[in-house]
């Protein structure tokens, strides 16, 4: 499992990616961290994608579920985008990853479930300009491995119209 997350401090705005790859009981295997400079949220999702994909191939797992809690990154790959979009090279960078020899799932996860990777993409901008793999946890984001593997559960509020609203 490759969870991934793009974070930016203004849109655009400094910019960071961070994930962690975790086998099937929610150990880390590894992780990475990414400065990427000024960009915008959408931009270090896929940045995030990108680089999760590249450590899981490096790693040697050739089926891979990759969730994102960017609904948007998915959607943009999973769509046909038209040459001159202007995230065109990073997706097709992302496709040709996709289309190696390998069995990949991308998924759409809620923030409360990807509470590992927003941390590493938030703390992604205390490193230098570029990809850092992380053979260990930071031990920041140790406390939330630990609450992942007791399964911990967090509550997600829905804002809901009130009946006197519908018509």
């Amino acid at each position: 499992m490759v969870n991934t997350d793009g974070a930016s401090n203004g849109n655009p705005g400094p910019a960071g990616a961070g994930g962690v790859i975790r086998d099937a009981m929610g150990n880390w295997l590894g992780g990475f961290v990414v400065n990427i400079g000024t960009a915008t949220a959408a931009l270090a999702e896929l940045w995030a994608i990108f680089h999760g994909l590249e450590l899981a191939w490096k790693l040697g797992f050739r089926v891979v579920k990759l969730a994102s809690d960017s609904q948007l990154a998915i959607q943009l790959i999973q769509d046909r985008q038209d040459p001159i979009h202007p995230y065109a090279t990073l997706l097709g960078l992302v496709r040709r990853k996709l289309s190696q020899d390998w069995l990949v799932n991308l998924s759409h996860t809620y923030r409360e479930g990807n509470r590992v990777a927003d941390w590493l993409s938030k703390h992604s901008l205390v490193y230098p300009y570029g990809m850092h793999e992380l053979v260990d946890p930071p031990l920041g984001v140790v406390p939330l491995i630990m609450d992942d593997l007791m399964g911990v559960t967090f509550e997600r509020r829905v804002v809901a119209n009130s009946p006197s609203s519908i018509s």
